[in-house]
């Protein structure tokens, strides 16, 4: 396998440049933290050899963790070890965890330094980089959240030997949606199952992409292929969220009316392990329930990103009218 060089992003305006580098052990994770918020499962299986001078939180993963009573302990934690503005906060672990101590660390006096471990391959694919954090309220994903990006990424690929298979294709899901946006080769790599050179390749398309629109105004959405619909799947099944996103994403196809491309993304889905069919139908009505709370709802419609093939993905706002019509016939595809 070729060398991975670190790769290193300078974010426009006065947030700090993001740095994202290898380590082959948890032990080679050098941090400067005061404090460490790590998953629980995470600390049960590696935490004996991670940071083991740093102080730590210990919270468990999930979506369900991306509560505000869980960002009140975090603050009161902050408080405790005396986080300040020199400070730096390390957290390590899934995507939902990060989420939630990114949150915290945004808005602890306004934003403290940040330190991501991810260890999950859904999280090391897509989620640390960016800036995004976020929660969930009121039964809607990720209604709340700041950006604030970290300022140095550590991305151990020995986490990934405890995951279950189900949570590395749920990375796979992410990294087939970067896949399609912007580099076809991505899936040579997982067929390969060379999960650096997933990594590596996926973030650089991410982060290219991020730097041109760092604050989700434009271009930045369509790293939200899948998204749309498959937030709205995961609060209503018991799906994760790669799961969800691999539904969504020929979904949207679908919506679009690239349909031999929805069939293709489907099928290279399922190659992955990923699902291709709904465990439960869903109705356009449910499913419509939440994507119009979803921030990606406006006063023009919804914002789909409508993939129709391989590196050629746009964004189309569906007003309400037909976007009923259009996602009763692309569920109708799905449903078991």
């Amino acid at each position: 396998m070729a060398v991975l060089a670190p790769l290193s992003f300078t974010w426009p305006g006065e947030t700090p440049v993001s740095r994202v580098r290898l380590v082959s052990a948890p032990e080679e994770v050098d941090s400067r933290a005061a404090l460490l918020v790590i998953d629980s499962r995470v600390e049960t299986l590696w935490g004996a050899r991670l940071l083991l001078n740093t102080p730590r939180v210990v919270i468990p993963g999930g979506e369900e963790c991306k509560t505000p009573h869980n960002l009140e302990k975090l603050w009161k934690a902050f408080s405790e070890e005396g986080i300040n503005r020199e400070s730096t906060v390390c957290v390590a672990g899934g995507g939902s965890v990060c989420d939630l101590g990114a949150m915290a660390a945004s808005t602890w006096m306004r934003g403290v330094r940040l330190e991501l471990v991810p260890t999950t391959l859904l999280c090391m694919v897509d989620a640390c980089l960016g800036g995004k954090t976020a929660l969930n309220t009121h039964g809607t994903k990720n209604q709340v959240g700041t950006f604030h990006p970290a300022e140095d990424i550590t991305i151990c690929s020995a986490f990934l030997s405890t995951l279950p298979e189900r949570e590395l294709q749920a990375g796979f899901s992410e990294a087939v949606k970067t896949a399609v946006i912007g580099d076809p080769g991505i899936l040579d790599f997982i067929r390969n199952r060379d999960f650096e050179g997933v990594v590596f390749r996926c973030l650089s398309v991410k982060g290219d992409i991020v730097l041109k629109d760092p604050h989700d105004r434009g271009i930045r959405r369509l790293l939200n292929l899948g998204h749309t619909l498959g937030h709205a799947l995961e609060m209503l099944l018991p799906l994760s969220h790669g799961e969800a996103v691999a539904l969504g994403m020929p979904a949207a196809a679908r919506m679009g009316g690239a349909e031999g491309f929805a069939r293709e993304l489907a099928h290279v889905l399922a190659s992955f392990g990923l699902p291709v069919l709904l465990p439960r139908p869903v109705s356009a009505g449910e499913a419509l329930s939440l994507i119009r709370r979803d921030k990606k709802t406006g006063s023009a419609g919804t914002t789909w990103v409508v993939p129709r093939g391989w590196g050629d993905c746009g964004l189309v706002a569906i007003p309400p009218e037909r976007e009923e019509t259009l996602l009763e016939g692309a569920l109708r595809v799905i449903r078991p």
